[in-house]
């Protein structure tokens, strides 16, 4: 047989691609305005590409408009539309008559693909990753045209946007879109069900061919890819079981699907050769001979598999069905014939969060004894479990999962979309914040991101596709099937243990679908299925975890069959340029605060918080859950796994509308510069004792304008600056240490003498010292001891002198910077002082230039937006702004290998330069250049696990404080208004809530229910419902039903700037609307009509 006419080849699609934004939408506008002056459309191959730019993938034209406005509860103003993409490749002669398949690893939201100017298929859910069969249109003695039209229009601040095509002979693809704001004016016949997940807020649009491309060359007689979307198939599944932890052995099987276009029946073998990352062979499992028959397929493949029975063509329109009316969700592969083998291997290395090792394993499918075909699969083996006693269970060991939660976009400031290599930063980041957790949010992640966490042990949890609540009749079908996609072909990554439903609570039936949906595609990956805030008992039955939203709805009845996860606290905001009140340049946080409670609203900021007040409200947030895990000194035994909301500042909604250019949440920034957050975290995080003092030492002295700061009164909707001034007092600060879980005193020193010692730690971490002078300048050392009055661990910080120069830093990735049109390499420039330290309160400007082969893409700076009066955004500028002493910028390789020199400005100081070298890169149509990571060290092997997080009972004992308050949660239909962090408080069979956030969500949903108006200087409630009016007032222990007095268990009140009233007395008088306390998962329900 001849080998160069039956092995297959995996080809680098990445390079070559010509680009064209089109900005018009829907695609038959796009498509015809961008016709060229021959009249040929952009996918035919006699088009004139002449003035296209020529790009490599990852790509996106969203990298100079992210973070550029001011942020909005719709998230960032990037553009959102078509653009077009096309690419030559010429298949080398002995691919003759072979399979070509090309695979996109995801896109934001649209992929119409042409080949040879036909189309051949389109994709339009904007998730998981799909691909196409190409084989019927591929020229093989000449060059063929790839032509994509993508566009990424959502929900949010657009009137139209895109929506599912059905699979109607008549239907055509691209033109059916849907409307929030202008659904009337769209013709019926191309109205269409959007993907509920398309929105700008919960989901950053970015645009573009913005992840991997692969071509897949193949035999006829070949190993299928695990590619639902479009090709039906699902690839090899790898797993293990009968684990021997203490033997390091397991079964291990492999399953895979064959596929046969050669016409006769072939008998084949099947080896899959496991590899370690030395190269080694350690195990061989293989398969007796098996009979492939031949398939039976169309001339063409289907150009969408969206279910033909999803719509009904009624006159010109086409309706969607419901859910009973159609077809369970397709599973079943076409034309194949699956073959299982497994064998026991010895010697196994476990996948673990501590030591996250992967195998390389080879499915080689064999005929006469020769390799036809090669399927390469990296992952790792792990055996999980759970148990009520001890939570979560990974090899036999506890673990305690703490993390963040993440906008699966995961986009960043200046470069828009992260190479693979820089994935891998931000999972090391991840770890070196001593999380082992992140639960990726409402979409899936991409395969680079799942990819960097197997890689260095970062648990995930995977969702499908969601907004915000449940959904019925197409857009569920629509999640059931993306989530079909998800498992398919993330069913070997070790790092994903958690499949997420919903990101809010489902019915029982849903959740028995995607529960079953699991057990058949996914039914010994060692995964759990599960929902957030599912609450009530029929649901949890069905379910094999719970997620929650603020703890508000944990119980045990759920902890002791299933792990718990929280998926989102601490979702208050800080930007990273703040550190605290008492440091220049305001003293204070400049914005334009609502105010607590403050209604959300364009244009205002929700928060007032420094690095130093979001390191507490961190602590706190973080402590509750800690001391409710599995084990944990509150000894209510809820939690297996908690996620702070979020990773990185992003252009997902954001609450400081006023004043920021990005969601402010973030541990860091949206260039993954450490915030203090970031530091908090792994401090609190941390395993092994560990010690923080918050801050800085460079505090100004006493005199002239430090410490000024203006005075500020509320004007019924923000606090506005009254153009007077105070000071505030340095000489009196409380300065705040942080100390991990077994931290149990802190002895804090300025100048080598004692300045204070604390053993009375508040939310479990925080170390607090009052009184203190930070004008002393010099070093002040934190130290820290355990239970048994051992030092364990100390931090020191110095004042710092004045700013002496700069300093540039370049990184790449392990193979250095390639020149290939999309590699990146990242500079840190520092403003260091006379001994190279840093600076911490340098904000000057920083002016770059560069020469050579590169594209200087400029940095990012929070607070700083292009609109409403300001003009000094830094993307893609030549300069960028200090922020506490440091920042980043980026250059992107050119084509050409070659030096380029960096150079750096600030007034007043000499210039400082960087060379880097860009590196020869095979950046051809057909390309065998393989990606760039950074690559984990195995070579030694951690000794044990080190997040069981077992009780201390003497920091139990002296840490935890037992909550004096019932909180509860309140949900509308099944949902959580957001009640700006207020919470509701049981007490005594009553619920005092702040009740004005709720009702605007009942009447936003009901609006013919009820009529309502609150007096706010006086305090006064009044609400209309069915003829009957009700009225509650602060400080009023009753309330007037009709002029009738009812009395109240407590009197309403103001807190946090809102009202405060016995919710369960007032909206029982809203009409059929049903209420009550569940008090297993302390909610308060409300259903409504």
């Amino acid at each position: 047989m001849n080998q160069n006419l039956t092995k297959s080849q995996i080809y680098n699609f990445n390079y070559e691609w010509k680009f064209k934004l089109a900005d018009a939408f829907p695609l038959a506008d796009a498509v015809e305005a961008w016709r060229d002056g021959a009249g040929s459309f952009f996918y035919e191959k006699e088009y004139n590409e002449q003035d296209w730019a020529t790009v490599g993938v990852p790509h996106t034209y969203n990298d100079q408009d992210l973070f550029v406005a001011r942020i909005k509860d719709a998230g960032s103003g990037q553009k959102r539309t078509f653009s077009f993409y096309r690419k030559w490749f010429r298949l080398p002669p002995f691919h003759n008559g072979k399979k070509v398949l090309i695979e996109f690893e995801g896109i934001r939201q649209t992929c119409y693909l042409y080949i040879n100017g036909k189309m051949a298929g389109y994709y339009e859910a904007g998730i998981v990753p799909f691909a196409f069969d190409l084989t019927p249109y591929i020229e093989y003695d000449g060059d063929n045209l790839i032509a994509v039209a993508t566009d990424n229009t959502s929900t949010r601040d657009l009137d139209y946007f895109v929506a599912e095509t059905p699979n109607h002979p008549e239907a055509v693809p691209g033109a059916f879109m849907d409307s929030l704001t202008e659904l009337e004016s769209i013709p019926q016949s191309i109205r269409g069900v959007r993907y509920f997940w398309n929105c700008n807020d919960f989901n950053p649009s970015v645009g573009g061919l913005s992840r991997n491309i692969s071509l897949h060359v193949k035999p006829k007689l070949y190993i299928t890819l695990p590619i639902y979307s479009n090709l039906q198939t699902k690839g090899v599944y790898i797993y293990g079981t009968d684990y021997d932890i203490q033997h390091k052995q397991a079964v291990i099987h492999s399953q895979a699907e064959i596929r046969n276009e050669t016409g006769c029946g072939k008998s084949v073998i099947l080896d899959s050769v496991i590899y370690d990352h030395q190269g080694k062979e350690i195990g061989r499992i293989s398969s007796g001979l098996t009979l492939i028959p031949a398939a039976q397929l169309p001339a063409c493949p289907p150009l969408s598999i969206t279910p033909v029975d999803a719509y009904r063509k009624e006159g010109e329109r086409y309706l969607p069905q419901l859910e009973e009316e159609v077809e369970p969700t397709l599973t079943n592969s076409v034309e194949v014939t699956i073959v299982k083998h497994s064998a026991l291997v010895s010697g196994l290395r476990f996948w673990s969060p501590d030591d996250p090792y992967l195998y390389t394993i080879h499915t080689e499918l064999k005929l006469d004894g020769e390799v036809l075909d090669t399927t390469i699969t990296q992952t790792g083996f792990r055996k999980v479990s759970y148990d009520a006693d001890h939570g979560l269970m990974i090899n036999d060991n506890q673990v305690w999962l703490t993390g963040y939660a993440q906008r699966s976009s995961n986009e960043w400031a200046a470069i828009g979309i992260a190479p693979d290599w820089l994935r891998d930063m931000d999972a090391k980041l991840v770890r070196e914040s001593n999380a082992n957790h992140i639960r990726f949010m409402h979409v899936a992640a991409s395969p680079a991101d799942i990819r960097s966490c197997d890689r260095y042990g970062v648990v995930c949890t995977q969702p499908a596709g969601d907004k915000e609540h449940e959904n019925t009749g197409r857009q569920w079908d629509q999640r059931m099937e993306v989530m079909r996609d998800i498992m398919i072909y993330f069913k070997n990554n070790p790092s994903i243990l958690f499949w997420e439903a919903g990101n809010n609570s489902i019915n029982k039936e849903h959740m028995r679908e995607m529960r079953l949906l699991k057990e058949k595609l996914d039914p010994d990956g060692g995964r759990f299925m599960g929902c957030r805030t599912l609450n009530t008992d029929e649901v949890v039955q069905e379910a094999e975890y719970v997620g929650t939203m603020l703890n508000r709805h944990a119980g045990r009845f759920q902890s002791e069959k299933m792990p718990v996860t929280e998926t989102e606290y601490l979702r208050e905001e800080a930007p990273r340029r703040v550190w605290d009140d008492f440091s220049p340049p305001d003293y204070d946080y400049d914005n334009l605060w609502l105010g607590l409670g403050g209604r959300k609203q364009p244009g205002g900021d929700c928060h007032d918080l420094t690095s130093e007040d979001l390191a507490l409200y961190a602590a706190r947030g973080y402590a509750e859950f800690f001391n409710d895990r599995i084990g944990g000194a509150s000894a209510k035994n809820f939690y297996a796994a908690a996620a702070a909301l979020c990773w990185t500042d992003s252009a997902q909604h954001g609450r400081q509308a006023a004043s920021e250019n990005a969601r402010m949440s973030g541990r860091v920034d949206p260039v993954r510069i450490k915030k203090q957050s970031f530091e908090v975290f792994r401090t609190i995080q941390s395993p092994v004792p560990m010690v923080k003092i918050i801050g800085h030492w460079s505090y100004p002295q006493v005199g002239g304008s430090n410490y000024r700061y203006a005075l500020k009164e509320f004007d019924g909707t923000y606090w506005r600056k009254t153009g007077e001034y105070s000071f505030r007092n340095p000489k009196d600060k409380t300065l705040y240490v942080l100390g991990s879980y077994s931290i149990a005193r802190v002895e804090l020193f300025i100048n080598g003498k004692p300045a204070g010692v604390c053993d009375k730690p508040v939310d479990t971490f925080v170390f607090p010292f009052e009184h203190m002078d930070i004008t002393q300048s010099g070093v002040i050392t934190a130290k820290a001891y355990d239970y048994q009055g051992n030092q364990v661990a100390v931090d020191t910080i110095e004042t710092v002198s004045s700013p002496s120069r700069l300093k540039l830093t370049a990184f790449t990735g392990d193979r250095g910077l390639l020149a290939d049109g999309a590699d990146v390499v990242y500079v840190d420039v520092e403003v260091l002082d006379e001994m190279g330290r840093l600076v911490p309160l340098a904000y000057d400007r920083i002016d770059f230039s560069i020469e050579g082969e590169g594209v200087f893409l400029g940095g990012y700076n929070s607070g700083r937006f292009n609109g409403f009066g300001k003009e000094d955004s830094v993307i893609h500028q030549n300069h960028v702004f200090a922020e506490c002493g440091n920042n980043r910028v980026f250059i992107r390789s050119t084509r050409k290998a070659g030096n380029i020199r960096l150079t750096a400005l600030m007034q007043g100081f000499p210039e400082e330069s960087v060379v880097i070298q860009s590196c020869p890169a095979d950046t051809g149509a057909l390309s065998l250049e393989p990606g760039q990571y950074l690559a984990p060290n195995y070579d030694v092997a951690p000794v044990a696990s080190g997040y069981p997080f077992k009780a201390i009972p003497e920091a139990d004992a002296a840490k935890y404080v037992a909550e004096d308050k019932v909180y509860c949660k309140v949900l509308v239909d099944g949902q959580e208004p957001d009640t700006r962090g207020i919470l509701s408080i049981y007490d005594h069979g009553s619920i005092y809530s702040p009740i004005l956030f709720i009702l605007e969500r009942i009447k936003s949903q009901r609006p013919q229910l009820f009529d309502y108006s609150f007096d706010p200087e006086k305090g006064i409630l009044t609400l209309t419902s069915d003829g009957t009016t009700v009225t509650a007032e602060k400080g009023r222990t009753h309330l007037l039903v009709n002029g009738e007095e009812n009395l109240l268990n407590g009197e309403p009140y103001i807190h946090k700037q809102t009202f405060i009233v016995e919710i369960n007395a007032v909206v029982s008088y809203i009409k059929e609307v049903v209420s009550y306390y569940d008090e297993k998962v302390r909610v308060f329900r409300i259903e409504l009509p």
